[in-house]
């Protein structure tokens, strides 16, 4: 867990959405969510399109993450669909069955821009997660986390941006952090009592795992 934001579990739950920068991951975030989720005992369903459940389990060992296989269900998004003429609709109606059967209380994409390159809009994509995280509300008595990021700049992020509870920013950094720095987390944490303000400072100076340093605003 990232210890910045140890004690912060209340404010950083609900949709958050995730702009990746540069070469920038936003991997960091989730071990944290896996981590904070594994210490509550929590539901857990990944959807990846980028790594397999072995890697995840390597990573999530190195970085001292409990990996708990009755805990956590494990999604690839490019399952073999029996065509090369699949299309973003198909893809997402899937997963939007796989996940609903999961009922997870932490949801944990690795990157939704991907449904673009199968012809989706920025408009459908935005629509897609945010259904699927009321489905899941809806479905849960407890708090509801949807980790949401994009690794490519899409309209759905700006979308998004004013209906998420949380909107982190990643960009990569040069040395002045510090030598095992190699990008910067920016949290953007809604209030739902007070207008979100926008301190703009790095928070603590310590290192976090994967080389990334977070900001909270």
């Amino acid at each position: 867990m990232l210890k910045i934001l140890k004690r912060q579990e209340e404010s950083i739950t609900g949709l958050i959405v995730c702009e990746e920068t540069g070469n920038a991951s936003s991997l960091p975030l989730v071990l944290h969510f896996l981590s904070a989720a594994s210490t509550s005992n929590q539901k857990v369903t990944i959807v990846t399109s980028k790594l397999t459940e072995t890697n995840y389990k390597l990573i999530c060992s190195k970085a001292g993450v409990r990996w708990n296989p009755s805990q956590i269900s494990f999604i690839e998004i490019l399952q073999p669909f029996g065509s090369f003429d699949v299309t973003a609709k198909e893809i997402m109606d899937n997963l939007y069955q796989k996940i609903s059967e999961t009922t997870p209380s932490v949801l944990l994409f690795d990157d939704v821009s991907l449904f673009e390159r199968f012809g989706a809009t920025g408009v459908e994509v935005a629509v897609f997660v945010h259904t699927l995280y009321s489905h899941l509300k809806s479905l849960s008595k407890e708090s509801v986390i949807l980790f949401a990021p994009f690794s490519v700049a899409s309209s759905a992020t700006n979308i998004l941006r004013s209906r998420c509870r949380v909107f982190a920013q990643t960009t990569p950094v040069g040395h002045g952090f510090g030598k095992d720095a190699s990008s910067k987390v920016v949290l953007t944490i809604k209030s739902p009592s007070a207008p979100t303000t926008k301190k703009g400072i790095l928070l603590s100076g310590e290192r976090t795992i994967n080389g990334t340093w977070v900001s909270v605003e």
